[in-house]
């Protein structure tokens, strides 16, 4: 198993399940761009492809994941990657993990640098 890129974020957000066989109800306890760590009513196995739908505590609209699948299953949790979603769900998902930085430089000063010279003797 390789080592996650991006750090997810905790939540608490119920989400809708269809597999291929399936559907039921599931809650999602962390999340990154990338994926989640969920538990789910209804068994999965690694492999299993998914799609979820995600309710967002203040935003009428679902998060829309087409298609993820779950990479692994342990104490009745289990970790999901996301392959497949609109632009904008996923800007949604990065915007929810990844708050804006308070110390983000504005692009417009990002250039602008101060020169120091050196006094020879």
């Amino acid at each position: 198993m390789q080592p996650r890129c991006r750090m997810r974020v905790p939540v608490h957000y119920p989400a809708r399940i269809q597999s291929d066989t399936e559907a039921g109800e599931g809650v999602l306890f962390d999340l990154s761009p990338a994926g989640c760590r969920m538990r789910s009513d209804i068994a999965l196995n690694a492999g299993t492809y998914l799609a979820l739908r995600i309710a967002v505590a203040q935003e009428p609209t679902p998060l829309a994941v087409d298609v993820s699948v779950v990479r692994w299953c342990k104490d009745g949790h289990i970790g999901v990657e996301f392959l497949r979603y609109s632009q904008g769900d996923r800007e949604r998902v990065t915007n929810l993990v990844e708050p804006p930085l308070q110390n983000e430089i504005p692009a417009h000063l990002a250039h602008a640098t101060s020169t120091l010279s050196a006094v020879g003797s």
